[in-house]
This record gives structure tokens, sequence and C-alpha cells, in this order.
């Protein structure tokens, strides 16, 4: 089926001026932190309600079996992210970045306003979490594809010298949705009593959702497909098998994502996430507003992203990115020594400058995910290694950590693991070349017409 694109408005990105340049940048930057944003702040509302919803849809005698179960939902959602990435990417490759955002947001919107109405245990019996499953694993499927298109639209819709400043929009989504999350939550738990949380006031972050999913909705549609994407479907055929492409041509590639996804998602995970466990579970202080130490680790990062990004696009994406994983290093084991100084405002202090390097890793590494892959199977490429290697980050960073300070007896332990995993990805930056000084338009042209000659070849 032949794809059928709307004209784009004004001229083609290379005879656009500079200014013109950047404010069809400025629009693609705000439509993909906009919607990503959203997009995080419906995924991470179900963990930050984790022990509340146990109650309600896995009712058990014993509350531990509970919240295992509802855990086990919230890792079914991540275990089907890589599945959305290789659906969605190949139909962004295939149908441009616009139209699929469109639907990744509305599908995560969608199915968190859902949540919101289901029913519980109590009203349907074993119906509740059957539905409260799948809508989960809607939610997954739906996020495996956002990370990608966004970085794909705001790095393909920048000016060449300014791609790491407007790439830094995906990172900025993705704070501001996690600290828009545990915000909301928080504000709950604040202004509610325990039965009036576990009776009604659950359902009021998920609805919410609704309206937010207007506003990302409203940005998406104003905005115009990625300027690269629209050529090259002018000059030639998007490819049919975008994901058979990329595994042969772009294995490299996708490796090396993946290792990069692993390493960022470690350190910054134990840095971000695990952090709150650690202060609470194990150094034993008393966190009664967790929730706003996670809103306050969320937006810390805000004031370096975009920075660490224009930086990138002065020295490099290499070398901001080495930047940070050595900044991870050099501070990992101070920070968690800080930590257990037996004052609760020395570990906040220590947890806010552990983020700094997760600040600078954010500012350059959704960018530099795009720079690796040619337009045409850029979607699928961000998408494929960034949703593996974060399954692999994620999804065993507070167990590795948990388990090394159970075997070892040191509450240090953690930094250890934050110290292996920036070392992996210093190691995998040492394989890359600077890809900076890169026109992705050119690149793209010139991998679309190798395509075309081997083909003719064959």
């Amino acid at each position: 089926m032949p794809i059928v694109l709307p004209e784009r408005k004004g001229a083609p990105m290379s005879k656009q001026s500079l200014p013109e340049r950047e404010r069809v940048a400025r629009r693609a930057s705000l439509a993909a932190a906009a919607g990503t944003a959203i997009e995080y702040y419906d995924y991470a509302l179900y963990g930050y309600l984790a022990v509340v919803l146990a109650r309600l849809f896995f009712p058990s005698h014993d509350g531990l079996v509970g919240l295992l179960s509802t855990l086990g939902v919230v890792a079914s959602g991540s275990l089907v992210r890589p599945l959305g990435g290789l659906f969605f990417g190949r139909l962004g490759d295939r149908r441009g970045r616009k139209v699929v955002l469109m639907v990744t947001v509305t599908l995560m919107g969608t199915a968190t306003t859902l949540t919101g109405l289901l029913p519980t245990y109590a009203a349907v019996g074993l119906l509740a979490p059957i539905l409260l499953t799948v809508l989960r694993l809607v939610q997954g499927f739906s996020a495996g594809g956002e990370v990608g298109g966004a970085a794909s639209l705001s790095t393909e819709s920048a000016p060449a010298r300014r791609r790491g400043l407007f790439g830094s929009a995906t990172s900025i989504g993705v704070s501001l949705g996690l600290a828009g999350a545990a915000a909301t939550v928080g504000t709950l738990t604040d202004v509610t009593s325990a039965e009036q949380l576990n009776s009604w006031g659950w359902r009021v972050p998920f609805l919410i959702a609704g309206p937010l999913l207007a506003v990302a909705l409203l940005y998406r549609m104003r905005v115009e497909d990625s300027p690269l994407f629209v050529e090259m479907v002018k000059e030639a055929a998007p490819p049919k098998a975008p994901v058979t492409e990329v595994l042969q041509a772009h294995r490299a590639a996708v490796l090396r994502v993946m290792g990069i996804a692993y390493a960022t998602m470690t350190t910054g995970g134990i840095a971000s996430v695990y952090i709150v466990v650690h202060l609470s579970a194990v150094l034993k202080y008393p966190l009664a507003g967790a929730l706003w130490l996670v809103v306050l680790i969320a937006l810390m990062p805000l004031a370096i992203i975009p920075w660490a990004g224009s930086l990138s696009d002065r020295f490099g994406r290499r070398r901001i990115l080495a930047a940070g994983m050595g900044g991870f290093i050099i501070l990992a084991v101070p920070c968690f020594w800080m930590m257990q100084q037996r004052s609760l405002a020395l570990a906040v202090v220590a947890t806010l400058i552990l983020n700094i390097p997760f600040g600078i890793q954010q500012g350059v590494v959704y960018t530099m995910y795009s720079e690796l892959f040619p337009t045409r199977v850029r979607y699928t490429g961000i998408s494929l290694g960034f949703n593996v290697g974060g399954i692999i980050g994620t999804g065993i960073v507070s167990l590795v950590s948990t388990s090394l300070v159970a075997v070892t007896d040191l509450t240090i332990a953690p930094a250890f693991y934050i110290i292996f995993a920036a070392v992996v990805g210093l190691i995998i930056i040492g394989t890359m070349r600077e890809s900076s000084s890169h026109d992705p338009a050119a690149e793209s042209r010139a991998n679309e017409a190798a395509t075309v000659v081997t083909k003719s070849a064959q």
C-alpha cells in the first residue's frame, strides 16, 4: 500500500532558514516533551500506588503476597515494552513519526483513565485483577513506542548544530512525567485519609490522565512531521521491513544502544529510583514524605539536562556522556558513604549530588541514540535497542542492589554496581565514533541511495 503523507508547509529542511528551522525544532521538541511527560506520568502511577492497588485488586491474608502480585503486574508492563517498540518502530519508519506518537499517547492515556474506572476485587472478583493486568499490558506496549518516536522527531526536526539541545526534550519529558506522578500521589495522600484513599482517592491520579491526554494530543496535532522523514519518502520508498534491515545493516548500532541504555538506566535507576528504597529500608531513615523526595530527585536534573545537551553540540556527545559516566565512578562511593552518616539532611544532599551525572547523561543520550541510525530505520533502531537495554537495566537494578547489601553486609555496596555499569558505558563509548558533527540529512540520503543501488544490483 503506498504511503501518502500530507504536504509539509514551508520549504524543505535543506532550504529552510535557520530561524525557520528553529521554530520547527521548538514545536517538535515541545510536542515530544509534552507527550513523553504524560506517557511517563501515566506509566509511573501504578508503581507509586502499588501498595493501595495490592489491597484492592489482590486481597490476601498475607499483605506481602498481594504486593508481590501487584509488582508482578508492574513487571509484565515492562516486559512487553520491546514488543511495543518493534511494532510502533516499524509503523514510525513507514508511516511517519507524528501519527505513531499520536497513537502511543492515546493508548497510554486511555488505558490509564480506564484504570481509574475499574471495579475492584470486592465488586467483581477475579475479573478485577485480570482487567488491571490487561490495561497495564496496553500501557507497557504503548510506552515501548514512545521514546524512539519522541527522540526521532525532536532530533530530526532540529538544526544540525543544535540537535543536542533540542534532542534533550525527551529527557525533560521523562523527568516531568515522573515528578508529576509522584507529586500527584503525594498530594493525594496528604489531603485524604487512609479510608478515603482506599475507597475513591486512588482513582483520582488515573482519571487526571484524561485531560492530560487532551493536552498532549493538542500539542502533537499542531506539530509537523519530521522534515527528514518527509524528505526521505519523497526520494525513496520507506523500508518494507525496518526490523530486518536494522538487524542486518545496523546490528552494531543496536547493540551499542542496548549497552548505553543498560549503563544509563542502571546508574540512573540506582540514583533516582532505588535510592529511596535504600534510604528507608536499608538505612532506616523515617521517610514519611518519600514521594516528595522522589519529586525532588526527578526535578533536580531538569536544570542540567538542556545544559548538557547544549554542551554536547559544542564538545561532542561522546565527551559529555563519558563525563556523566565518569561522574558516577567518582561520586558513587563518597555519596553512599555520606548517606550512612545518620543524618537525613546529609543523605538527601548526597542523593541530589549523585543525580548530577544522571542529568548529564540524560541531556545527551537520546540525541546520541538518534544519530546512530539513518532516517529510514531510526525509529525502529532506537526502540529496539532502548527497550531491550532498559529491561536489563531497570529490571534487575533494585534486585542486584539489594542483594549486594545482603551478601556483603555493606550499605555502600550499591555504589559498586553503579561503578560497574558506568565502566560498561565507558567501554561502549570508547567503541563509538563522534556523531554530533554528522549531518543526518546527508547521511540518510547516502544510505537511501546505497539501498537503491543494492536493490538495483540484485
